[in-house]
């Protein structure tokens, strides 16, 4: 049972609500989502900060569109392993699935649903600390992870990140991020999609390209590799 149904339901509301102005370090973050899964234990959808969990498919239907996942795939900021169900009902030419973060308490649950499927794996990792090998995968997607600000410079943290999980990827990588002005709660770490995407050619070398449906403060940009 959840702890958080012992609570009066107006805190439970403030808790489920809750969300803070960054951290210190990406350990921090994934003490942060350890809490929210004893507290919402049995609420996947409130585990994940999400209204609801058809939101993350919806999510998931934007990130294959944009860039359609095939051979080797890195889940950076897997969570609960959701996209590998996503994956295998949609049919797509996967390989293997390799998902990674920085929460125990994820991974454990992620695991635990999958259990010792063929070809899937999940590890706890903390990109701002160690890398990954280059050429390990073939197409990544970081959905839902980078949204709060880490560490006294976010920008730098995040574009390290980036700069690591798309070096593992032969193929490219597709990644979510928040836009402001387009709802009444204020975001810790909005950015201009056309600076972010700009930033991302000039740092990593990619070729960068937004994908946004105008209706929602989460737009997408996908990162490929540049050919001569």
């Amino acid at each position: 049972m959840s702890l958080l149904r012992l609570l009066p339901r107006s805190w439970q509301r403030r808790i489920r609500n809750y969300a803070p102005r960054g951290f210190r370090d990406a350990a921090s973050c994934g003490a942060f989502y350890d809490a929210r899964s004893r507290l919402f234990c049995g609420d996947e959808a409130a585990v994940l900060e999400y209204s609801s969990l058809d939101v993350q498919r919806r999510l998931f239907e934007r990130a294959v569109a944009a860039l359609p996942p095939h051979g080797r795939v890195l889940d950076v900021g897997c969570g609960l392993g959701h996209l590998v169900d996503f994956l295998e009902e949609r049919g797509f030419p996967v390989s293997s699935y390799h998902g990674i973060d920085v929460s125990v308490a994820m991974i454990e649950a992620a695991r635990s649903h999958l259990g010792e499927e063929k070809a899937v794996s999940f590890e706890i990792r903390d990109l701002t600390q160690s890398g990954l090998p280059e050429n390990g995968h073939d197409v990544g997607y970081i959905i839902s992870v980078l949204g709060y600000p880490i560490g006294p410079e976010p920008m730098t943290t995040m574009m390290q990140m980036l700069r690591t999980a798309f070096s593992a990827c032969t193929d490219g990588l597709v990644f979510t991020h928040i836009m402001d002005g387009r709802r009444e709660r204020p975001l810790a770490f909005p950015t201009i999609p056309e600076e972010l995407a700009s930033r991302c050619e000039c740092e990593l070398g990619a070729k960068a390209t937004i994908h946004d449906d105008g209706a929602d403060f989460t737009y997408l940009i996908s990162l490929r590799r540049r050919t001569r």
